[in-house]
């Protein structure tokens, strides 16, 4: 059991936000605002060539640039599914513009903020990425009224899992490592991030991932958010 703490940070997507779902209703807007007709079968298509893109340039294994990725993957999307479209830069505004719009929770998200909130617990997010993407769909969201900050990387220059991001928080809330706790569906980036600033974390694993990396290991693993009444 944790001891007291005052606040739970929690991650964005695939913690509290289901960042699938949002991924596939921004497809569908972008297919919608272009006049072409949407397949499902498009984000089996487009989510692993996104993932190795931006995998690929944070590991530095790829010639692309990180500030190419918007555009080209959508350049390479088109070409695979056969698509006649050519203006990627409009694409990836549309596909951005349609992403910031949604806000579909993942499981048990409302039931266990709206939880540790009655309980006066003070929630705050940290995610990494855009703030026109990240802070529009929390907002936008049913848990919106729960939260009381929401750090995203761009807007602070570092990102998790990088011990700043966090220290950041700390410093704008007073509060202490060991006064909070981070939730987090990332082993490299919200628990390594977390134990880079001394602060207890726990690993939202809701579809039972082996843990491969000896070298993070988190305090608490659940599968279920609302297991979170459980260690607090």
């Amino acid at each position: 059991m944790l001891e007291d703490i005052k606040a739970i940070i929690f991650d964005a997507d695939d913690t509290i936000i289901n960042h699938k779902e949002c991924e596939k209703q921004a497809l569908q807007y972008l297919f919608y605002r272009i006049g072409k007709k949407y397949n499902n079968q498009y984000q089996n298509i487009f989510r692993p060539l996104d993932w190795k893109l931006w995998d690929d340039a944070i590991n530095k294994k790829s010639s692309i640039p990180a500030e190419k990725i918007p555009e080209y993957r959508f350049e390479l999307f088109f070409k695979q599914i056969d698509i006649e479209y050519n203006n990627y830069k409009k694409a990836n505004e549309l596909f951005k513009e349609g992403f910031a719009k949604t806000s579909d929770l993942t499981e048990n998200a409302y039931k266990i903020i709206k939880y540790l909130y009655d309980k006066g617990y003070k929630i705050y997010v940290i995610t990494n990425g855009l703030v026109e993407l990240q802070r529009p769909r929390i907002m936008n969201s049913k848990v919106a009224t729960y939260i009381s900050d929401i750090i995203v990387s761009e807007q602070v220059g570092v990102a998790k899992p990088n011990s700043k991001i966090f220290n950041i928080l700390l410093e704008k809330t007073n509060l202490t490592f060991d006064e909070v706790v981070m939730v987090g569906d990332s082993l490299e980036k919200d628990i390594k991030g977390a134990h880079n600033a001394n602060i207890k974390a726990i690993w939202y694993n809701p579809y039972n991932r082996k843990n491969s990396n000896l070298d993070i290991i988190p305090d608490y693993q659940i599968k279920d958010l609302l297991e979170i009444k459980e260690i607090l």
